[in-house]
């Protein structure tokens, strides 16, 4: 891994291509210098899913890091049946994802696409890593049972998030930066969408979610490690 002057982190991009773009941008994001990690949750519910999934392989093979959110799982299951079984449509997890998840448009998407773009796509998906972690921060999409040591987290584990995650300390000396859950939802905040900010764990001093909702009416948030300066769009 590039050694980088700074970390810039965001989440739950959802199908936004064109915000998450004016959000590196904003936040004068340059691959060169800077190490970028999107903490999953790229695609569905937004309208722009195949362009996101190719700026995320783009800014991968810049030096990048996209660790899997809950909604690539969801992606990866529903690409392994479109290529392997004619019948995909009826599978349960296509009626979990479309109809409970925002997957419907990302399977508009995709669903026409010949079986070698598929596979491309399900290739990027399956590579993504279930955490990343630099210095002293851990990245993951919906945080870690931190009851047992980061690597034996299951993908469970960190592509959902345990209910009691957010109250409980991490590991000592480092910093989780997560995402998943809107921050208006955790605890401490009054519920906002509009003005919708980073999160930080002002209990335990090791957690901070970026993930502020910017498809629910909220916004797509990057911050600078170890700076700590925030960027919305």
């Amino acid at each position: 891994m590039k050694t980088a002057e700074r970390v810039l982190a965001t989440s739950d991009i959802h199908g936004q291509n064109t915000k998450f773009l004016k959000l590196l941008e904003k936040a004068e994001y340059n691959p060169a210098r800077d190490l970028l990690v999107v903490c999953g949750d790229i695609v569905d519910r937004g309208t722009e899913n195949l362009d996101c999934i190719a700026t995320c392989k783009e800014l991968v093979s810049q030096g990048a890091v996209v660790t899997k959110g809950n909604h690539e799982l969801f992606l990866e299951e529903v690409l392994t049946a479109m290529i392997t079984d004619e019948d995909w449509r009826n599978k349960p997890v296509v009626n979990v994802w479309s109809r409970r998840n925002g997957g419907t448009k990302t399977i508009e998407e995709i669903m026409d696409l010949p079986k070698s773009r598929l596979l491309e796509i399900l290739m990027f998906i399956k590579d993504l890593r279930p955490y990343f972690t630099v210095g002293d921060y851990i990245f993951s999409h919906a945080g870690a049972d931190t009851s047992k040591p980061i690597e034996q987290n299951t993908e469970n584990d960190l592509l959902w998030m345990n209910d009691n995650f957010p109250y409980c300390s991490a590991y000592p000396g480092k910093v989780m930066i997560f995402g998943h859950t809107p921050t208006w939802q955790l605890y401490n905040v009054k519920p906002t969408r509009k003005n919708a900010k980073i999160w930080y764990d002002n209990v335990n001093k090791d957690k901070l979610c970026v993930d502020c909702g910017g498809v629910f009416g909220g916004k797509l948030a990057a911050i600078e490690l170890p700076a700590y300066r925030e960027f919305y769009v």
